[in-house]
């Protein structure tokens, strides 16, 4: 306990001194989470996200810096207040105070915008962002691969489960790297192309976005033995957007790939190809989508937040211990958790009507909007930056309809934290451009004018 409270101290005057490292630390280290499963007691550290977030969140309050801020510009707050509501009060009508779970998981990482709002990310921040997103994306990479060389016997011998983060496809080990499955690992990992992509090409001769670029390959092939098709979605279309708005070399990459890939897939073995187009994993969606409108003829509204998804599993597990021992396949075969939708629009039609879908498509809508606007603005590296925000978001509309990408963590923490970061920089920016409209202003003094103004030579007669 004391040595907790030790090593806590240099934590919190940290964030006492500047709340945004707790932002910046919550970016390093969040694709790390997955490695609690092999650290001896781990999962006892696995609300470290929640208690930094909390503490970077007291510290906005109690910072001397906290006067001294422009606020970010969020256009879509409405959007998502309005979904966070709708939510919160349909959780507590279905399960009262216990629908505060459901709440926690679906709409935490929402407090991310109101820690910018009181301590906006500076350039230097949003720099350092880039840069954690890229690093990380990288490594996490290289250990995916790594993962391909030692098999799903060593990962067991570290600590790993196959009922929780090894997966086999045909005869294929799906990578999952540092996080606690393929999907988040692959989804980030696109999450971070995407990005710094955008952001390496404005400026291809910065020694770090040379080091990205090259490293791209390794970062495609890492996020491909994932095997997780949302992915490759995501990625597609993020760069499709990317070539679309700025860079139309891309183009040439697309038509490159469109004649690669036929040939690529001729000579790959079939114990490679068959997993990738395998139908089973299709026809099961249209069946759980085709449950999915059926029921919403008997709850127009929604059955409440919780009543599926994350929310619906945890609750369980908490009913039925042994259920850890289940992959959650089995168990929603066996009737022990209910239907887990792998659409995260059809989770939302469930748990909160057409409705809910309509404001959650609308907060999509209004962010990716605000992002690209601001890349029109804005000029440089935060031109890159909101660019790469927009296609992301737009990648992740696209791979929501594959899997529940707003409920996979870290996605849904660095959603919030990206289209809070763009804010922060289209704020600044206009306060610039009006500090600078206000010392070239003709009617307006400069801050020397009083001093000039006191000194007036006196004529000598002659």
């Amino acid at each position: 306990m004391a040595f907790g409270v030790v090593a806590a101290a240099p934590v919190a005057l940290a964030l006492y001194r500047r709340p945004q490292r707790g932002l910046l630390v919550l970016a390093l280290f969040a694709p790390l989470h997955g490695l609690l499963a092999i650290i001896p007691s781990g999962q006892s550290l696995a609300g470290w996200k929640e208690g930094l977030i909390l503490l970077t969140l007291l510290s906005t309050f109690v910072s001397p810096n906290r006067h001294r801020v422009v606020h970010p510009s969020m256009p879509w707050w409405p959007a998502a207040l309005a979904w966070v509501v709708l939510g919160s009060a349909s959780a507590l009508i279905l399960s009262g105070i216990g629908g505060v779970g459901s709440i926690k998981i679906t709409y935490f990482y929402a407090l991310i915008p109101v820690i910018l709002w009181r301590a906006p990310f500076t350039r230097s921040d949003r720099d350092h962002l880039v840069t954690i997103l890229m690093g990380m994306g990288i490594l996490t990479s290289v250990i995916g691969l790594l993962q391909q060389l030692v098999g799903p016997e060593y990962l067991v011998e570290l600590g790993y489960s196959y009922t929780e983060q090894i997966r086999i496809t045909g005869s294929l080990l799906r990578s999952f790297s540092t996080f606690t499955g393929p999907f988040a690992f692959a989804l980030f990992v696109s999450l971070s192309l995407i990005v710094g992509i955008s952001v390496s090409l404005a400026d291809p001769k910065r020694l770090r976005n040379i080091i990205f670029l090259a490293s791209t390959p390794i970062m495609i092939a890492g996020m491909g033995v994932s095997i997780v098709r949302a992915s490759y979605i995501a990625f597609a279309v993020g760069l499709f957007c990317l070539a679309i708005y700025r860079y139309r070399s891309l183009l040439v990459v697309f038509a490159g790939v469109a004649v690669a890939v036929p040939v690529a897939l001729l000579l790959a073995p079939s114990s490679i190809v068959a997993p990738l187009f395998s139908s089973y994993s299709l026809s099961e969606r249209g069946n759980g989508w085709s449950s999915t409108i059926s029921s919403l003829y008997v709850h127009p509204l929604g059955q409440g937040l919780g009543a599926t998804g994350s929310a619906a599993a945890k609750a369980a597990e908490t009913a039925h211990p042994m259920l850890d021992t289940l992959t959650i396949k089995a168990a929603t075969t066996l009737g022990l958790i209910p239907y887990q939708p792998d659409n995260y629009y059809m989770k939302v039609a469930v748990e909160l009507g057409p409705i809910g879908v309509w404001i959650f498509v609308l907060l999509l809508i209004s962010a990716t909007v605000t992002a690209l606007r601001s890349s029109r603005v804005l000029r440089g590296q935060d031109s890159a930056f909101a660019l790469g925000v927009s296609a992301s978001v737009i990648a992740a509309a696209c791979a929501s309809v594959f899997a529940t990408y707003f409920e996979i963590f870290p996605l849904d923490l660095y959603f919030w934290l990206l289209i809070g970061t763009v804010g922060c920089a289209l704020s600044q920016h206009h306060s610039d451009e009006h500090m600078t409209s206000v010392r070239r202003s003709p009617s307006e003094q400069w801050p020397c004018a009083p001093a000039e103004e006191a000194y007036k030579p006196t004529l000598v007669k002659s």
